[in-house]
């Protein structure tokens, strides 16, 4: 359903450019009839399950260090339940498979990959995994076509592609999130934005300010007002280090969306690009759903239906704060719409802290949003603290009866990426994602620095 309200929610009409926050001809003091938008409300807390997923991760189809197999092995090893290979202009394929390798991208990495060779998993061992051998019966979902586009730029703009044939051998252009998006859309996959730190720099500067300025806001809102079939953005991955302030342009896109009737998901992820537990095990999302398989997946990515599981978390735990053991796992969510009141059920954690418009205003399980009626705007969301990791739950957008939000304007960000577009797909499209052309630019340059393309 692509993050879209119900009739009930798309009757909000109004949002103030300064923030989120609701008006009204009446009585300031009366109480309010808040309609809460539950982006859990069709999960069937006693029936459906809670799967360890990782959505973004590599090997070295691309920029990884490890093979194919290694990687899996690693993963059904660390009890994940499904898993996406996500190399960078590599569309995933089974994984008793090889990709269609770009070797340009291989060897601007070549530190980390070494051009060693791509082993996949045997189709035996394939099978093995996929039925659950070794695990008691519980397998790990396999995951194809996906991928990390824009190749390797610069400032590492990235943004991650599923279900469509769109990407393969694209180099894109640094800053350009709005054309794969666009593609993958058309192409009937669905995407959503990475790790945004490494774009605006925030994190680099350990400065929250920078995620708050305009240009990042209206950029990335305009991508999820234009694009359905982008889903959300990362909002922390790895060790939270560019991610860290992320949150924070997190919370400024949902005032400007939420007035359209669009909720970008939150995601988190590994981006791993190794093996080894210290990689894959720090970051993940775990979705409730009805029955392992991939529509069932991409419902639940395009619902919602899931939650962000992080072992750093900078911004809410302090920079030298490392999870360990049992993450905060959330048995049931239970939002009462006569009573203005939402109630999070969960084990292993210490607090649930509750934001809006970028300001942590409550801790408890339950909030009653009448006591808050001055602290709230369109949306709240919750995050929950435990030893092992940092839960974060999606958001509920509100609305208010009789009260209305007045729908910004959001005018597009015209700057470099933007005038380098056309151009750059062009060579993307009759250059980078012809293999054979790309072989004729680049032998010469690995000859002169000692390296031998192989044929794969």
């Amino acid at each position: 359903m692509f993050k879209k309200f119900t009739a009930s929610v798309l009757a909000l009409a109004m949002i103030l450019p300064a923030s989120a926050v609701f008006t009204s001809a009446a009585d300031a003091s009366a109480e309010r009839n808040y309609y809460i938008s539950n982006p859990y409300e069709t999960v069937d807390w006693d029936s459906w399950n809670a799967y360890k997923t990782q959505l973004h991760c590599h090997t070295n189809a691309s920029d990884g260090a490890s093979s194919i197999a290694d990687t899996v092995e690693a993963y059904y090893a660390a009890d994940y339940d499904i898993l996406a290979l996500t190399d960078h202009m590599t569309l995933g394929v089974q994984w008793d498979q090889k990709p269609e390798v770009v070797s340009l991208m291989r060897l601007v990495k070549y530190q980390r990959t070494g051009f060693s060779e791509l082993v996949p998993l045997t189709s035996e061992r394939r099978q093995e995994i996929l039925s659950g051998i070794g695990r008691n019966g519980r397998p790990m979902l396999e995951v194809t076509t996906g991928v990390e586009l824009n190749g390797a730029v610069p400032q590492n703009s990235h943004i991650n592609g599923y279900f469509s044939d769109y990407g393969q051998g694209l180099i894109g252009i640094d800053g350009d999130y709005e054309t794969p998006a666009a593609e993958v859309g058309k192409r009937g996959g669905i995407t959503f934005l990475d790790h945004l730190g490494d774009y605006t720099h925030a994190g680099d500067e350990n400065d929250p300010e920078i995620s708050k300025d305009d240009l990042y806001v209206r950029k990335f809102s305009k991508i999820f007002l234009d694009n359905p079939s982008c889903l959300g953005t990362g909002i922390n991955s790895a060790r939270d280090i560019q991610t860290k302030w992320d949150r924070v342009l997190y919370d400024e896109i949902l005032q400007k969306t939420i007035p359209y009737g669009v909720v970008p998901w939150s995601f988190s992820f590994s981006d791993s690009h190794s093996d080894t537990i210290d990689q894959i095990d720090r970051a993940f999302t775990v979705h409730m759903m009805k029955e392992l398989t991939v529509p069932e997946l991409r419902r639940s990515m395009e619902d919602g239906t899931f939650f962000c599981i992080c072992r750093s978390a900078r911004a809410e735990m302090g920079d030298d704060w490392l999870g360990e053991g049992p993450y905060p796992e959330v048995s049931r969510i239970t939002v009462d719409q006569g009573e203005d009141k939402i109630t999070i059920s969960a084990s292993n954690y210490d607090k649930i802290v509750w934001v809006s418009n970028g300001v942590e205003f409550a801790q408890g399980e339950s909030i009653d949003l009448d006591d808050y009626s001055d602290s709230v705007g369109c949306y709240v969301r919750a995050y929950i603290q435990g030893p092992g990791a940092v839960c974060y739950v999606q958001p509920f957008a509100l609305s208010v009866e009789g009260e209305t939000l007045e729908k910004e304007e959001i005018a597009p960000v015209h700057n470099y990426s933007y005038v380098l577009r056309k151009v750059i797909t062009f060579l993307d499209n009759y250059v980078f994602s012809k293999y054979s052309l790309v072989r004729l630019g680049w032998n010469w340059l690995a000859s002169d620095w000692g390296v031998t393309i192989p044929n794969e």
